[in-house]
């Protein structure tokens, strides 16, 4: 991609200034981070009033999700896997509103994928 430029970072510490970015995607990783509050209050320090979070990654009811963090998840680990925890819609919730950040809306779809759009209001 001509126009771009990758950087790598720390999600739970996203390297960038404050209000930086109005949209931030987060695809299919947010079950590897040790820390997700760190993660949501580096989200709403980069994001600039009004912009959007798009969270992509994947959830369960709680007894699966009981299962995937208590069994699939350890297994996982003895094959080298970085997978720590899949999230309920309650944790989502709980860590935006510690962060001051709003979800607008919280889907559960099928194949246990969760699609959330969360924004900075304040």
């Amino acid at each position: 991609m001509p126009h771009s430029e990758f950087i790598v970072g720390d999600c739970e510490n996203l390297p960038f200034s404050e209000n930086s970015f109005n949209a931030i995607i987060c695809a299919n990783s947010f079950h590897h981070y040790p820390n997700p509050q760190n993660f949501f209050n580096s989200v709403q320090k980069v994001l600039k009033l009004g912009g959007r979070l798009i969270l992509r990654d994947y959830t369960a009811g709680t007894f699966v999700l009981w299962l995937c963090n208590h069994i699939e998840i350890p297994l996982a680990h003895l094959v080298g896997h970085g997978d720590v925890a899949m999230r309920s819609e309650a944790e989502i919730r709980k860590y935006c509103a510690k962060a001051k950040l709003t979800v607008e809306r919280f889907e559960r779809r099928k194949g246990m994928r969760m699609h959330c759009i969360v924004r900075k209001k304040r």
